[in-house]
């Protein structure tokens, strides 16, 4: 009665056994296997569920008669959709950053952290006694490990990458709050996390817990009618994004021709020919640099392979110029394909998407 309580959705049922309801449960997970964490509805009713915009759709179907809400990430792909009065979270790549970050949002100015070990235990476990997928979680099996300063600067213990990846972006998140939010670690073993300080949890309850929690009413959903004018405009959205896609599509098949005609040559084309060519390639990366849809995020990986492949062209010092635009539509053309590749993709998951749409 003392605490807000966030419970990340993996310990939803450990809660459950101590007969503790947690105030909010999170999850952001993209598969649909955490359904299982939320067998018993009838415990939740005094919960808020915080799903993340990632969430897999399966578990949010199964909670949608629940006092359930999406929580928007804070990059360009979900902001330019404006949905600006709900807020935008750094909701992380874990659920427990989630947790984390939304206790900084509704501006909580102590943090209690318990069951974050981010290391095996003695016994080899990855998870504590009580979990819903066992103490020796087989997706923990496979990854490499390494050692890491434990809990208390006590030696080491032994933790694995994604663990560590955690580890190192929740300190940059502590330290980056260290002014508005203090954070206390009192899992009491693990590994060490910094700008965090170490108490055991019932030091932090003696310090911290002195007064009654304030009730809150569960929030209100949303009018059908608000809802029904906030789903015609992301409807508005998807529509001029799948037109815009097509246009791009359109124009890089285009430019894949005009390359494909010229890599066909067995001779050397004129240089100032060539340079006209390259000019072309360069007006169409300054639409794909420029443009929001295809800035959102979705094909970073797509434009860094760009990158990638130009910057071997230029690591090759090619002296004629001729040559070296030879050389920069060959390798832009490999690109273009890739890109058109992922592209098509994407315009396929836009119509789909779209079909869905009530």
């Amino acid at each position: 009665d003392k605490a807000v309580i966030f419970c990340a959705d993996g310990a939803l049922s450990m809660l459950e056994k101590e007969d503790i309801v947690p105030d909010y449960v999170t999850n952001l997970d993209y598969s649909d296997w955490p359904i299982k964490f939320f067998q018993n509805k009838e415990n939740l009713k005094q919960s808020i569920i915080a799903l993340e915009c990632a969430t897999h759709p399966n578990v949010v179907h199964s909670l949608k008669a629940e006092n359930c809400m999406i929580v928007l990430r804070n990059k360009a792909l979900y902001q330019r959709f404006n949905l600006n009065d709900f807020g935008y979270i750094d909701t992380g790549t874990h659920v427990s950053h989630f947790s984390y970050t939304l206790a900084l949002a509704l501006g909580f100015k102590n943090i209690i952290m318990i069951g974050q070990d981010l290391a095996f235990d003695e016994e080899g476990n990855s998870h504590s006694k009580g979990f819903s997928y066992g103490e020796q979680f087989s997706g923990e099996k496979t990854v490499p490990t390494l050692k890491t300063q434990a809990y208390g600067g006590k030696g080491e213990v032994l933790t694995h990458i994604a663990w560590n990846d955690y580890r190192i972006k929740l300190e940059y998140l502590f330290a980056c709050n260290e002014q508005k939010t203090k954070f206390y670690n009192a899992t009491e073993g693990g590994a060490r996390i910094n700008f965090t300080e170490e108490l055991s949890f019932k030091e932090c309850c003696e310090k911290l817990l002195t007064k009654e929690k304030p009730k809150f009413d569960i929030p209100k959903s949303l009018t059908k009618n608000r809802s029904d004018k906030l789903l015609a405009k992301f409807k508005e959205k998807i529509q001029k994004d799948q037109e815009n896609a097509k246009r791009f599509l359109d124009d890089a098949l285009a430019l894949k021709q005009i390359l494909e005609n010229i890599l066909s040559k067995d001779f050397l084309l004129p240089l100032e020919f060539l340079e006209k060519v390259y000019q072309n390639i360069e007006n169409f990366n300054h639409s794909l640099d420029t443009d929001e849809f295809i800035q959102d995020g979705i094909l970073k990986a797509v434009m860094y392979e760009r990158g990638l492949k130009i910057s071997l062209v230029y690591k090759e010092n090619i002296v004629d110029n001729a040559s070296f635009i030879t050389s920069y539509i060959k390798a832009y053309h490999e690109w273009l394909l890739y890109f058109i590749e992922k592209l098509e993709q994407r315009i396929n998951i836009i119509i789909d998407s779209f079909k869905e749409l009530p």
